[in-house]
């Protein structure tokens, strides 16, 4: 690189842009010399002015260019920019022939009738009062945008960032990161809590400063929610804040009592532990417990000719029932909460269908739910009823992400089924029971052995373990349910007993002892082998599932492995770089977390909004011009931005945990390198419970034999067994 200098020009075009970091290549006339330039900055348009400090040099492919390490802009003055900053699409609503209708009339005064005098707007053919207000109004939200995202910009702000802080908090966004630049942390996406931690340090904030101190411990509780907790005892979350801050255990302690004084933290007693909570889980296990001792209050109902009515049942619906099974459906219409359980093949779904008639038969309005889209179609289809998931129940509101269904608008039903509750964790389960009316049912299904949720608490450990609520456990197996070598094999590992791993039935076992055979051995299962033989792909019906992210054997490598063959790099297909992600049309995508407020059309064209954690698609568009991907999704296709791609990720290979609350056709089950921290039983369980026909496990018989025996289960700090005791 050489010396540094100064240039100035009007940018012509941009070449390239990167949204998420920002990183532009354009092109700029300087007094009619057309130089191509480089560097980072907020959105960059045709005919804005250019102020830059940088160096020249030779780019290998694209020759001479201005690498800029300062850039300022500003808005045209002259005809020919003013004309092409408004034919760039900048302003909303105005288009190329409006671009081109104002420049004609107005000339140079363009910019000044857009900002002060719309009506005069009204001149040109075509602009009616109220779209001449609305011109308006969008090009002084462009302006006013425009400061904000260079103030934001020269504070140290990255361009991706600017974008959604200045979208936050509007023109107050600037002083929003002055007055506690921790607050970006906990509302804006993606913008990490070492983000907000450097831009305060870097804004001279004292390292011992209380708002550092008291946010790092709320750092420490939210960064503990990932690991399931709802609280940290007060004896780890002490050291732990000290530790971080590098300040006395004292100070750390005053900082936790003046937040808890201000309720941004909340300290309670639990099984005799002092612990400190975020809000909003306190909130959500106390209010939960509340709740469900309201509804127990209500006592046993006595249902007359509860055995005739049961038989009656079982004569309708053809089903023969165990008596463990009779005596779930009578502790459910009989009680105001219970909880079933049970392994695969226990007959879950047969009691589910024989509690739901005897209901019906007696006049009751019953509603069906589950925490996922797919555990929803599957209830659905196995109790000939309709299901929804929990959040489209509850009637999730755009924007808020807070729900139209609570405690002044609860929902209309007696008795609400809940199924996959292993899944449901503690802030969606005291949601779902505040809506719920209190003269209501509530019978909650799911399989206590499985993993937790993936959100903080233990909701149905603890509703078991309490002794409080009414639990029945179905433990026989059922014959037909037998001769499925995937539940015996299950059983036998839920038993801590080694299965025996045959080639047998619906369940295939291939010994791998290196990481690169288990690659290539499940690579060969999921592209070739099973296709061919019994037509199930991975774009439909078949699902690699891995317990690790990372190593050769870990989703992320078999992500690109399986990709680039089933999906590979053709001349047409569109591509879109994010970050250290490529995303390409026809790829197979999981949304990763929930997003309320993105836009949805349904198979039947009605336009909606939300998409959800674990919701697997297809990529079935790529717009550049438009900066847009389209992800079709069972039953409806949902639009991205460009910046909103690290909600996605490949689905080719799936973490056991996001394979939660679904079931596929057939599942490759990858066993191979991964930490011992994984290596645990109710890990594999839950994986094998994932395949409903066929199940090949690929990799070594070491790690099925520790995960058998490791009976560790996620120890998680959470407090609705003793507020229910």
């Amino acid at each position: 690189m050489g010396e540094e200098e100064q240039i100035e020009g009007t940018v012509e075009e941009v070449i390239f842009e990167n949204e998420s970091t920002g990183y532009r290549v354009f092109t700029l006339d300087c007094d009619g010399e057309s130089v191509v330039a480089v560097g980072t900055c907020v959105a960059i348009y045709p005919g804005e002015l250019v102020n830059a400090i940088g160096s020249w040099t030779e780019h290998a492919t694209y020759g001479r260019q201005f690498v800029c390490t300062e850039l300022e802009k500003d808005f045209p003055g002259e005809l020919e920019g003013i004309t092409k900053f408004l034919l760039s699409g900048a302003v909303k609503g105005i288009g190329p022939a409006t671009a081109r209708k104002i420049v004609e009339r107005f000339g140079e005064d363009s910019f000044d009738i857009l900002e002060h005098e719309p009506l005069q707007l009204t001149q040109i053919k075509g602009i009616t009062k109220e779209r001449a207000r609305k011109l308006s109004d969008a090009f002084r939200e462009t302006v006013g945008t425009r400061e904000t995202l260079m103030a934001l910009h020269e504070m140290g702000i990255t361009p991706a960032f600017a974008v959604k802080v200045a979208r936050e908090y509007g023109a107050l966004a600037p002083r929003v990161v002055e007055e506690n630049p921790y607050r970006l942390w906990e509302d804006i996406e993606g913008f990490t809590f070492q983000n907000a931690d450097n831009l305060a340090l870097s804004q001279g904030l004292s390292p011992a400063d209380e708002l550092r101190v008291g946010y790092c411990v709320k750092y420490i509780l939210a960064h503990n929610l990932q690991n399931g907790h709802c609280f940290l005892p007060k004896e780890k979350l002490l050291p732990l804040g000290a530790q971080y801050v590098d300040v006395p255990e004292e100070e750390v302690e005053i900082a936790i009592e003046n937040m808890c004084e201000r309720h941004q933290l909340e300290a309670a007693t639990v099984n005799g532990r002092e612990v400190v909570y975020l809000p909003n889980y306190y909130k959500a296990e106390t209010k939960a417990a509340e709740k469900l001792k309201l509804m127990m209050q209500f006592g046993r109902q006595e249902i007359r000719n509860i055995e005739s009515r049961i038989k009656k049942s079982q004569e309708t619906l053809g089903i023969c029932y165990e008596v463990s099974q009779e005596e779930a459906i009578r502790v459910a219409v009989e009680n105001r909460v219970m909880v079933l359980t049970g392994g695969p093949g226990t007959g879950k779904t047969t009691t589910l269908r024989g509690m739901i008639a005897l209901f019906e038969a007696l006049n009751y309005r019953v509603e069906l739910c589950a925490p996922t889209g797919r555990a929803a179609k599957r209830m659905s289809q196995v109790c000939d009823r309709k299901a929804q998931t929990i959040h489209r129940m509850l009637e999730v509101q755009p924007g808020s992400g807070a729900f139209a269904h609570n405690g002044s608008n609860p929902l209309k039903c007696d008795v609400l089924i809940v199924d996959e509750m292993s899944m449901v964790d503690s802030l969606l389960f005291e949601a779902l029971l505040e809506a719920l009316p209190l003269g209501s049912r509530l019978i909650m299904v799911g399989d206590a052995d499985q993993l937790p949720s993936v959100g903080a608490g233990n909701v149905l450990a603890d509703l078991v373990r309490s002794g409080a609520v009414p639990t029945v456990a179905l433990t026989k197996i059922f014959r037909q349910a037998q001769s499925s070598m995937i539940i015996t094999t299950a059983h036998e590992v839920n038993g801590g007993r080694m299965p025996e791993l045959e080639n047998y039935g619906d369940l295939f076992y291939i010994s791998k002892k290196t990481p690169q055979g288990t690659l290539e051995a499940a690579v060969e299962m999921t592209v070739n082998r099973i296709p061919r033989r019994y037509g199930w792909s991975v774009m439909d019906g078949l699902q690699v599932i891995v317990p690790t992210r990372k190593t050769l054997t870990g989703t992320v490598n078999i992500n690109s492995v399986i990709r680039d063959k089933v999906n590979p790099d053709q001349p047409g297909r569109n591509t879109v770089n994010f970050r250290d992600q490529v995303f390409r049309e026809g790829d197979k995508v999981m949304q990763i977390r929930n997003n309320y407020d993105l836009p949805v059309t349904t198979s039947e064209g009605k336009d909606e909004a939300g998409v959800f954690n674990g919701d697997i698609g297809i990529i079935s568009a790529i717009l550049p011009r438009e900066k847009q991907v389209k992800v079709q999704f069972e039953d409806r296709m949902a639009t991205y931005g460009y910046d909103q791609l690290d909600e996605l990720e490949p689905a080719y290979a799936i973490t056991v945990h996001k394979s939660q609350g679904s079931e596929f056709d057939a599942v490759v089950l990858v066993l191979g390198e991964m930490t011992p921290l994984l290596q645990y039983r109710n890990l594999l369980y839950t994986a094998i419970t994932r395949a409903k026909k066929l199940l090949v496990i690929v990799g070594s018989r070491q790690v099925v034999e520790r995960m058998v025996s490791n009976v560790k289960h996620t120890n998680r700090y959470s407090g609705l067994r003793f507020l229910l005791q």
